[in-house]
């Protein structure tokens, strides 16, 4: 691996953490139904993104300009280009009902 090799893969190390990071906290899930009760705000979809975790992290942005609390069904779907792979993540945002 050559120094410029090693920059971008180093770069992308970076932001995959810091995608790991911001996602703390924010309930993110493949399965369509958790056992809480819910109420479905929209469908919510993120940018295209480098790595799956960006993919995520860009997919939470969105669902929290709607107030959610998470987002299930989470789906994430690569683009394939002809020199790279980027990828998509899209789910239904959500907010947790509340206590009676």
């Amino acid at each position: 691996m050559d120094r410029k090799q090693k920059k971008e893969f180093d770069e992308r190390q970076r932001r995959e953490w810091a995608a790991r990071e911001a996602s703390r906290g924010f309930y993110s899930v493949t399965v369509p139904s958790p056992p809480d009760p819910h109420t479905a705000l929209n469908v919510v979809a993120g940018y295209q993104r480098d790595s799956v975790m960006e993919a995520v992290e860009s997919m939470q942005i969105e669902a929290r300009k709607l107030d959610a609390d998470g987002v299930l069904g989470v789906s994430i779907v690569p683009v394939v280009g002809y020199y790279t792979t980027t990828f998509v993540a899209y789910g239904t945002a959500v907010q947790w009902a509340q206590p009676e």
